[in-house]
């Protein structure tokens, strides 16, 4: 009977798994969208905060609204070129970990993480090992420019993601996570099913190692009660 039980409390187990597994999905889709939103924003405000003397007026200028860019500058002479798209690049890889945290910071404040497995997403979405090759291999550079003057020596560089590119990679992470997580969840789950349903039943009316223990000691005491007999004779 109890195995009943058990099957019963970890069917509730299972329908748990499913319900958070629900719950992670609900939040990937937002993440998603919500990155999607933001990207556009970018392009909205387009906030170009500096201004370097030398710079073509496309310097520092996101406002591209089918590229999320970012830029290189370098003193120095013609060689400077190719040193100031390595820093372009970099600047676009950072750029883009700065759009993931503000997504996240977002979305955390709209709403509460619910249980482990939210946190676990929100975490493994912060982090990712192949972001700098995302950016290497999708990247394009829009503007080079090298300025040779008695003012300025150095170049400038426009490198960019399509942003529709940006969020799909992302909310490809994002799949691609949450489908992890449900997957150890229900794992985790019928392999808890599959353990109880091993275990052999308990009947009542079945002898069990205390009655064993008990008969032990009745064949001692009948023993020690012969003992006597066998001496007086």
């Amino acid at each position: 009977m109890w195995k009943k039980i058990s099957i019963i409390c970890l069917f509730f187990l299972v329908f748990g798994s499913q319900l958070a597994s629900a719950q992670i999905m609900g939040l990937a889709l937002s993440l998603g969208n919500t990155l999607a939103s933001y990207l556009f924003d970018v392009y909205l405000r387009n906030e170009n905060s500096f201004k370097l003397d030398g710079a073509p007026d496309w310097y520092g200028r996101n406002d591209d609204p089918e590229y999320d860019c970012a830029f290189g500058y370098m003193e120095g002479s013609l060689a400077s070129v190719e040193p100031a798209k390595l820093q372009a690049s970099k600047n676009l890889t950072a750029q883009q970990e700065r759009h993931v945290r503000a997504v996240l910071s977002s979305e955390i404040a709209k709403r509460k993480l619910q249980n482990e497995k939210e946190h676990l997403l929100v975490e493994r979405f912060k982090k990712d090992p192949d972001l700098k090759e995302f950016v290497f291999s999708n990247q394009h550079f829009m503007k080079v420019f090298y300025e040779d003057d008695e003012d300025v020596r150095a170049s400038f560089v426009k490198v960019c993601l399509r942003r529709e590119a940006v969020v799909d990679y992302q909310k490809e992470r994002l799949q691609r996570i949450t489908t992890e997580l449900s997957k150890n969840r229900a794992e985790s789950a019928f392999g808890e099913l599959d353990a109880q349903l091993d275990q052999p039943e308990l009947y009542l009316d079945t002898p069990t190692e205390f009655d064993s223990a008990a008969s032990k000691s009745k064949n001692a005491f009948e023993e020690l009660d012969q003992e006597p007999n066998q001496l007086d004779n």
